[in-house]
């Protein structure tokens, strides 16, 4: 089970997606914190903001 939950934070690492600021603070509130936008990988195209 343990490996079940290490796996998703090692490939979000690796893809330079992990909210570090979250991960390193525990016991904070993820839901109260402003959404992080993650940057579009190459070759992905993004929609325009409204």
């Amino acid at each position: 089970m343990a490996g079940q939950a290490v796996v998703p934070i090692l490939v979000a690492a690796r893809e330079k997606t992990l909210d570090l600021v979250a991960y390193n603070n525990p016991t904070g509130d993820l839901l109260d914190e402003t959404p992080v936008t993650v940057p579009a990988q190459a070759g992905e195209k993004v929609p325009a903001a409204a």
